[in-house]
């Protein structure tokens, strides 16, 4: 774990480079998998205390942290790389990564400790799940965006100006 805490620009090179040789359309299929997986774990897991989300969010913001704190260590432009390199796949990535998360926590909140107003633990749990299914939709449509923008258009923005 500590290693990858230790990541220093060349070895975030090489993980991009090796990236960079996958097609595109499979680079966003890729990620859009990765994504997906880690959405509908958060999401599928909520009603276990609501702990998979929480950790998930945790682990993801530590490595978001750690990735900004290496770059801005050695130096480099850490506002141009959240703008160029976060900014315009994470409007759509983040937003169903906060909507999965948020009722992943909901299903812990409303299943464990207190059921919906009028509701047993069972009806609670029902009530969340049609509420969640609802988002299913919207949810992969950001997803999908999110892998093709990150493909397409933050990898072109962060090689065209901050890679030398």
């Amino acid at each position: 774990m500590e290693q990858m805490f230790n990541l220093s620009s060349e070895d975030l090179a090489t993980i991009m480079e090796d990236l960079q040789n996958l097609p595109s359309p499979m680079m966003a299929m890729m990620i859009f998998i990765n994504n997906l997986i880690s959405m509908a774990q958060m999401l599928l897991l909520g009603f276990l205390a609501g702990l998979s989300p929480l950790f998930t969010l945790f682990v993801n913001g530590a490595l978001m942290g750690a990735i900004a704190g290496t770059i801005a260590q050695e130096g480099q432009p850490l506002l141009l790389y959240l703008l160029f390199g976060v900014l315009p796949h994470g409007i759509f990535e983040l937003s169903a990564f906060f909507i999965c998360g948020a009722l992943g926590l909901k299903f812990g909140y409303h299943c464990i400790a207190s059921p919906l107003p009028g509701m047993s633990r069972k009806e609670s749990f029902f009530h969340i799940w049609k509420e969640s299914a609802s988002m299913f939709r919207p949810i992969l449509t950001l997803l999908a965006l999110g892998a093709l923008v990150e493909v397409y258009i933050s990898q072109a923005l962060v090689l065209n100006f901050l890679v030398p």
